[in-house]
């Protein structure tokens, strides 16, 4: 069984005022094409995934 562990992702983290989207939005598209590649049995998050404890919609 292969397995991806991740942490910590923070989604909707802005920087000094700057929104972080892009970037976050290129993680998750690098993360399912690793997924796919690997052949990955399942994804383990540990950690945050959103950065404040209600994210928007």
């Amino acid at each position: 069984m292969r397995l991806i562990h991740t942490a910590d992702w923070h989604l909707g983290q802005s920087l000094h005022g700057f929104e972080r989207s892009y970037e976050q939005q290129c993680f998750l598209d690098w993360l399912l094409d690793t997924l796919v590649e690997q052949q990955a049995a399942a994804l383990l998050i540990a950690g945050d995934v959103f950065d404040t404890a209600n994210p928007p919609a």
